[in-house]
């Protein structure tokens, strides 16, 4: 009996030191898999791609972290703007909860984060989230394609070109159109001006937004409305990658990060949003000053993420690359068609070959829907119009009658890039002097024009400093150093005109200056300008362009009694922007209206050749005359430099 009553005190005793071994093991494993979490969570806090996710970049001068998101949604923390490693710990804790309702976990809020963050924490068990599942399946993103719709000077947004990401579907059969694209822009006041505007943009004033929606939508807007070419970069990214890049726009898509023309721009968001998706790419550190869309796409070029090119050409293109191939009076006849279509019962456009006639009516449909868009002509009259040529160009059975549409030779990321510093040696009337200039961006008449728009200038941030020798008697003489001009911004566009299109050429030009006279101070100005340009074409060679500007000139500077001078005048110019070499030519004459009485003619000549697709030497000369009550200052240059585009 007592044998066995300490059997079974020594049993008891027994179970009871294990299960207590056992609980004690339990919170020692305990305790050591939270030490391991903390431990992990510390290490990925600063890991590159979690600072991708929330995009957190350096701020200040002393590089603070900080996100560029202004969405309190986008943080699970309430420092989480500015503290990666506060947000990251709130977030696996969140991240490992289990038995959640349909839609209501952190899960389903940023998948994206999630997705990365379960190769650390592989025990996580996924929540349901119906919506972003439907979501996704609705975009079918299997490929990621960056759409460039180029330059367009009529527009401060658009001056530079944008970019957007289409989400192309796995069968690449299907039309582009259906699919969806992914945009940033600034989320601006639609009762804002031009003007209002671009400060605004300047400034930083609109937030910027992330949003999805149909291609079609934005080819109708940038290639029709705006008649810009369209170049599409199809990207090598995986399927993992690109459903990483689904997950974090649907984390993006809501929130407002800041805007700004110059660096946090459409294609600088992109680049982060792209960094976000891959472990890959890491690319938007590059552009911390300034942004311009053709450069962003270089960098993923050059970082061997771009699979292939594909060019849109734009509706006005396909309109000059149709017209260019009628005869005179096929012009004439399309014109004529495309306003009155009975005109095509006509003897005289019946006499017409099968094939000038069908000719004739595609450029009249091109002409009419040019019409359309770009005017603002969207009227019943033109509705039935466009379907009478329709009709008549039906009944003729000729197809593909034009040549194939012609690709530029040279794309826009293929062209110089889009800074500038210069050295030029050089003489103002009796002194020498050298020049050092530098511009921000992007592109002036006289720079290399292969990848930029003909006869388009849009330059910002453009500075000269001048070192010039002044002779003094009985004394060596001195190097005086000053600035010579500075450019806010001088933008010019001479659209030539033709049979079809008639553009109005214009330029906006403001900043400081001098005059090419000895001891004279800089005056702030304000140009603008408007005229007409047309193509030099003698017997089918092209010699450039010609071009007239009716122009008002501001200057405001203390050297003038009055403190200002508005004068208005004219300037003809002639313009050959050939692939070699580059030339201009032009004279203004700007007599006084307003203030300072004296009137102004400047006459200059330009010669540039290209060195290499970055180089540019330079000749220049010009002459200034000023006139009052008789009595003459004149002023001249003339210097030779290189240009260095980086």
């Amino acid at each position: 009996m007592i044998n066995k009553r300490l059997f079974v005190i020594c049993f008891i005793s027994c179970f009871f030191i294990v299960q207590t071994t056992r609980a004690q093991g339990a919170v020692v494993s305990d305790v050591e898999e939270s030490v391991v979490i903390a431990e992990r969570v510390q290490q990925l806090a600063w890991h590159k791609q979690w600072l991708h996710l929330l995009h957190y970049r350096p701020h200040g001068l002393l590089g603070d972290l900080k996100s560029e998101n202004d969405h309190v949604d986008f943080f699970v923390s309430s420092k989480g703007k500015v503290d990666p490693l506060l947000e990251l710990n709130d977030e696996v804790e969140l991240f490992s909860l289990v038995g959640q309702s349909d839609n209501q976990s952190l899960q389903c809020r940023f998948p994206a984060r999630y997705k990365w963050l379960k190769k650390f924490f592989p025990t996580w068990l996924d929540q349901p989230c119906s919506e972003l599942d439907e979501w996704k399946n609705e975009l079918n993103a299997h490929y990621l394609t960056l759409i460039f719709p180029a330059s367009y000077l009529n527009s401060p947004s658009s001056m530079y070109g944008h970019t957007l990401i289409r989400l192309d579907r796995e069968d690449e059969t299907k039309s582009k159109l259906l699919s969806y694209s992914v945009n940033f822009a600034a989320n601006a006041d639609p009762t804002d001006n031009e003007l209002v505007f671009s400060y605004k943009g300047l400034a930083g004033g609109y937030p910027g937004v992330v949003s999805v929606l149909p291609y079609y939508a934005k080819v109708n807007e940038y290639s029709h409305l705006e008649h810009r070419d369209v170049w599409e970069y199809r990207l090598n990214l995986t399927t993992e990658e690109v459903d990483q890049f689904v997950n974090h726009i649907w984390e993006t898509k809501e929130t407002e990060f800041d805007y700004f023309f110059f660096d946090e721009n459409c294609s600088y968001r992109l680049l982060a949003l792209l960094d976000a998706s891959s472990e890959r790419i890491d690319v938007a550190k590059d552009f911390s000053l300034k942004a311009m869309p053709v450069d962003t796409i270089r960098s993923l070029i050059d970082t061997n993420r771009v699979e292939r090119v594909d060019y849109r050409p734009s509706s006005g293109v396909l309109l000059n690359q149709q017209q260019a191939q009628l005869n005179n009076e096929q012009k004439q006849w399309a014109k004529r068609i495309a306003l009155d279509p009975d005109e095509i019962s006509a003897i005289e456009f019946q006499q017409l070959s099968e094939i000038e006639q069908a000719q004739a009516l595609e450029v009249a449909i091109s002409y009419l829907r040019y019409l359309v868009v770009k005017k603002k002509q969207n009227s019943p009259e033109n509705r039935k119009r466009s379907l009478a040529l329709l009709s008549a160009r039906s009944k003729i059975p000729l197809q593909n009658i034009f040549l194939p549409i012609q690709e530029p030779l040279v794309r826009d990321d293929e062209g110089h890039l889009t800074q500038r510093a210069s050295l030029y040696l050089g003489q103002q009337n009796e002194s020498e002097f050298i020049d050092l200039q530098f511009r921000m961006a992007y592109q002036e008449l006289m720079d290399l024009p292969d990848g930029f728009i003909k006869g388009g200038q849009i330059e910002m941030g453009s500075w000269a400093l001048r070192g010039i020798k002044q002779e003094r008697k009985n004394e060596d003489s001195e190097l005086k150093l000053q600035l010579q001009k500075f450019s806010i911004i001088n933008i010019l566009s001479l659209g030539a005109r033709d049979h079809f299109q008639q553009p109005i050429s214009w330029r906006v030009n403001t900043g400081f200056d001098r005059f090419e006279f000895a001891n004279n101070d800089l005056f702030a100005h304000l140009d603008v300008a408007g005229g007409y340009s047309y193509d030099l074409n003698l017997s089918d060679r092209y010699f450039g362009q010609v071009y007239g500007l009716a122009e008002a000139r501001l200057k405001v500077s203390g050297q003038f009694e009055s403190d200002y001078q508005l004068a208005a005048g004219a300037q003809l110019g002639w313009l050959y922007q050939g692939s070699q070499w580059q030339m201009q030519a032009y004279g203004s004459y700007l007599p006084a209206i307003a203030g300072e009485k004296f009137d102004y003619q400047d006459y200059s000549f330009s010669l540039g050749s290209k060195l290499s697709t970055n180089l540019q030497v330079r000749l220049e000369a010009k002459r200034q005359l000023i006139s009052n009550s008789g009595k003459f200052i004149d002023g001249d240059n003339v210097r030779l430099g290189l240009n260095w585009y980086f």
